[in-house]
């Protein structure tokens, strides 16, 4: 049972105390789930984790600071908790802050290691063949064995753990000075499986981290591992072959074989692979099919919904509940390209609860705009766009230029004329810098030209649209394109 101070003594000493400084044990018991802190309290109370009294008291205090006070403790005040007839000693809480440290950590350890219940059962068969329990140690790698041909997942992990498993037989066998039936070329191939899939993983995700960050990489003997993966053998594993091709569409992204069979092994084969991985799968595809689009490749649009859609489906995309406000509005502006309106207009309104609170208003209300627009309903998307919500500068001036595209196609010049200046003059007001600067200008720089050069000046709107197309950075590149 937890122990409850009274709160006008916490309110008094917090008001008086300077806040301890975040400790690391605190910044743990602040992200950890209630059921954690129940079952960290029983090993705190435990013999076998902690023999100290102060160490329980102090445990329950940082406790009823967390759920109850929803406060940060100051050190003061648990010292005259947990010592209240010692004078202060910062070194002393200190102490007694790490011997909780100590619980927590050996719990978290022993929970991962409870988990990854092949790990468990290979540490414990590891500890009866070093007391030399024959018996036992046969029992456990059998149970071991069972445990991993009942695993749903065969991603790198799993094959990281059939070795694990064929060296443990080997320490066994060679121990036992069974030469004649040691598992040496098991053992070798399981390590070639183990090996390819965690480096073809890495790449991946490397590759795709290259892209964003422009960060240089070595991939070491990735050429030896590319030729070893693409064998018949190995491309019969989904865990190597989905990477191998996953790779491939990424360095070469104009060949579209690679990215189809990648596609073709996520749907087919997805189910072997764990969430968390699976997630970071279909944001590596969607992330291509995006990069495709954006160099002219439009009917990737069809294929990056089609991820997203099935993403979706297995609730990939949502972090406790939540999904992120730049992947809905990345989908939203997918499914408007495709011209799926039915499945837009759907997906707004479900997934718009699923935003974090302070993202809800402006980010639904953004993307029905644009999704009102697109259908031709200026009135309904104007009153969305013109709503005093969108305090993030970009989000503010995206939703500017949806604007002035409505303005454009209602043939509204001097309303346009007008809203773009005051676009310019928003952007140097706020300050808006680098990238974003020079795509916004272009843009409101390229929509006047395209306005003041006649349809009849067939040479003057030829030539305005190479420099579009040319433009480094420009928003709205596409439709301007289109009403050039």
């Amino acid at each position: 049972m937890y122990f409850y101070v009274e709160k006008a003594f916490i309110r008094d000493t917090y008001l008086k105390l300077s806040i301890m400084t975040k400790s690391r044990l605190w910044g743990i018991l602040e992200q950890i789930s209630k059921r954690d802190l129940r079952e960290i309290g029983d090993c705190i109370r435990s013999p076998h984790f902690n023999k100290r009294e102060y160490v329980v008291k102090l445990f329950d205090l940082l406790v009823e600071c967390r759920e109850t006070l929803q406060i940060i403790p100051d050190k003061r005040m648990l010292h005259e908790h947990i010592f209240p007839n010692l004078e202060f000693s910062d070194s002393r809480v200190r102490s007694a802050m790490s011997l909780v440290l100590k619980v927590v950590e050996q719990y978290l350890t022993l929970k991962v290691i409870e988990e990854k219940t092949a790990g468990s059962s290979l540490a414990l068969a590891k500890a009866y063949r070093q007391k030399n329990l024959q018996k036992h140690y046969n029992q456990t790698i059998r149970f071991t064995e069972e445990i991993l041909e009942k695993k749903a997942h065969r991603n790198a992990d799993f094959y990281e753990d059939l070795y694990d498993l064929e060296y443990e037989k080997y320490q066994s066998l060679s121990a036992q000075r069974q030469l004649n039936t040691i598992n040496l070329q098991s053992l070798s191939d399981k390590l070639d499986i183990g090996y390819l899939s965690q480096k073809l993983r890495q790449t991946c995700f490397s590759i795709s981290h290259m892209r964003v960050y422009s960060m240089e990489y070595d991939f070491g003997l990735l050429p030896a591992i590319l030729d070893k993966a693409g064998q018949a053998e190995y491309q019969a594993i989904p865990a190597i072959a989905l990477y191998y091709h996953g790779y491939f569409a990424l360095t070469n992204p104009n060949d579209e074989y690679h990215f189809q069979q990648f596609k073709k092994q996520l749907f087919d084969f997805g189910y072997q692979f764990p969430k968390n991985e699976l997630r970071d799968l279909y944001l590596l595809a969607t992330n291509y099919c995006t990069k495709r689009v954006n160099e002219g490749s439009p009917h990737f649009a069809n294929e990056s919904l089609d991820l997203y859609k099935e993403a979706l489906r297995q609730e990939l995309l949502l972090t406790d509940g939540v999904l992120s406000h730049i992947t809905f509005s990345n989908i939203t502006a997918i499914a408007l390209l495709t011209e799926d309106y039915s499945f837009t207009e759907a997906f707004l309104e479900k997934y718009k609860k699923s935003l974090l609170p302070k993202y809800r208003k402006p980010i639904y209300s953004f993307n029905r705009g644009r999704f009102e627009y697109q259908r031709g309903n200026f009135d309904k998307a104007l009153d969305l766009l013109q709503q005093r919500l969108y305090k993030d500068l970009l989000l503010n001036l995206s939703a500017k230029a949806v604007m002035a595209k409505i303005f454009y196609e209602m043939d509204a010049v001097d309303l346009l004329t007008s809203h773009l200046d005051a676009m310019s003059q928003f952007i140097r007001r706020k300050k808006v810098i680098g990238y974003h600067q020079e795509n916004f200008q272009n843009f409101i720089s390229f929509l006047k030209k395209i306005v003041e050069v006649p349809d009849f000046e067939k040479e003057n709107r030829s030539n305005l649209k190479v420099d579009i197309q040319e433009a480094k950075a420009v928003a709205e590149r596409r439709w301007l394109l289109e009403h050039v």
